[in-house]
């Protein structure tokens, strides 16, 4: 057997296998074999029949089947010798057949896909540095406040305020018609909350405990709610009880209740300290997509067809995933999701439109992570069984789960080389982020890393 191989631009490989009486000689004895076991012959209970008498029987019927076998041998024994790698078994066409003498066999197949990294090390980027002010602090220490606040039972004769906890029982009816549903009930409802329905406590302050108070309520026109949105109902609502809410007092005892802290001033430490370490890894995390981007326009990439095709089917199940699976709670079966070619029709876009923008994004899917894995082999990145187990100990704590628990619980979901990777990418990142060169520009406070982290744009600092 002899072959040859021809590389292409699109990262295909061209691979033309000649094969000589020999070879064909060898494959239909493989293919007589395989046929014997199953072969009925008069005289014979199935599979007994002599070989000699299953070649005469058969002749040279068994020529599809042991080409066929000729060539997935052969792929086989190739797969480590071929210069360039083959990522998908390839379908051959038969060129030339000359029986008992001669079969030229060829194909096309694909190869790992060609990644050029641009200049990763000279990449600049802008960043704040972190200033957790005093103000951010105070600011951890009121959530603290909220969260241990206790309730009061306010007095018969003392009115709900702003801030108050009430539970409520109340009938609702469309203005000028008869309620139709039972009354209804709401605990720990807290007035002046800045995503209860505008307006709607403006009604209850001033109620005291057991008072009925009959008034109408409009709801706005963008309530998420169609039947109601802009409709005008009445309600007659009473305050079974109100609660005034308490906050604890700022002091050693709040810190110790709260996570045990020794001291006020050591939760604020603490605090500073958290607030410093989460804010700087999302300054991180959003340049690590301005850095990415910059490497990915850098940087030259050739995919074969096969590789941006099914990317792009992934993309399109997925986003099909989330359109119709949303509040489904479960994955729609795939039988159910219509095809690329129904979906231009229900958006009423050409399909070929419909086939770019997904390409698009497939494209660049598939850029964002072979650049990721060219830049582990250039750096020699690998995670190791320590790394690993040093990961997995972390997130158990974090779930307050003993470690071997922890893994068990991911190789059952099959999980494992999942995080796996997820490590090693972060790993990559890590690496990339102090490759890099960066200036820390401006500082910020919380409140302003906030906003910055919200905004989508990443250019300036």
């Amino acid at each position: 057997m002899e072959f040859k191989t021809k590389k292409n631009q699109n990262a295909s490989v061209e691979l033309k296998l000649t094969f000589d009486k020999n070879d064909l000689e060898k494959a239909f004895e493989k293919a007589y074999k395989e046929k014997q076991k199953e072969l009925k012959v008069p005289g014979f209970r199935p599979g007994k029949a002599p070989l000699d008498m299953v070649k005469r029987h058969l002749g040279d019927s068994v020529a599809n089947d042991a080409i066929n076998l000729l060539l997935a041998e052969t792929v086989s024994d190739l797969s480590g010798k071929l210069e360039h790698k083959m990522v998908r078994f390839p379908k051959f066409t038969v060129e030339d057949y000359i029986p008992g003498k001669s079969l030229l066999a060829t194909a096309v197949y694909d190869s790992e896909p060609e990644v050029t990294l641009g200049k990763y090390k000279k990449i600049k980027i802008k960043l704040p540095e972190v200033q957790v002010t005093d103000e951010d602090v105070v600011e951890e220490l009121q959530f603290v406040r909220k969260q241990l606040a206790r309730k009061l039972l306010r007095e018969p004769q003392e009115g709900a305020e702003a801030n108050d906890i009430v539970d409520m029982e109340f009938e609702v009816k469309e203005e000028g018609k008869e309620p139709t549903n039972a009354k209804n009930g709401s605990s720990d409802y807290k007035l002046g909350e800045a995503n209860n329905l505008p307006g709607f406590d403006d009604h209850l302050y001033g109620m005291k405990t057991g008072e009925l108070k009959n008034f109408s309520y409009t709801y706005p026109a963008d309530y998420g709610r169609e039947d109601l949105a802009n409709k005008t109902v009445e309600f007659a609502m009473t305050l079974k009880a109100i609660y005034k809410e308490v906050l604890p007092e700022l002091d050693d005892d709040l810190a110790s209740e709260y996570d045990g802290s020794t001291s006020l001033q050591a939760l604020k430490d603490k605090f500073k300290e958290d607030l410093t370490k989460n804010y700087t890894e999302g300054v991180k995390s959003k340049k690590m997509e301005e850095i990415y981007k910059e490497l990915v326009e850098d940087s030259k990439f050739v995919f074969p067809d096969s590789y941006v095709n099914e990317e792009s089917e992934h993309v399109y199940q997925g986003m099909m995933q989330d359109v119709l699976g949303r509040g489904q709670g479960g994955r729609i079966p795939k039988e159910h999701i219509p095809s690329i070619e129904k979906y231009a029709e229900m958006v009423g876009k050409p399909l070929e439109e419909i086939r770019s923008s997904f390409k698009d994004i497939a494209e660049n899917r598939l850029k964002g992570y072979f650049a990721r894995q060219k830049l582990a082999a250039a750096e020699n990145i690998s995670l190791s069984d320590e790394e690993f187990d040093k990961e997995i100990s972390s997130l158990a704590s974090r779930y307050g789960m003993p470690d071997a628990d922890f893994k068990k619980e991911l190789e059952k979901g099959k999980l494992i080389e999942t995080y796996r990777d997820n490590f090693l990418a972060k790993k990559i990142d890590d690496t990339l982020f102090q490759l890099v060169e960066k200036k820390y520009n401006e500082k910020m406070s919380i409140r302003q890393l906030k906003e910055f982290l919200s905004n989508k744009e990443t250019g300036g600092v």
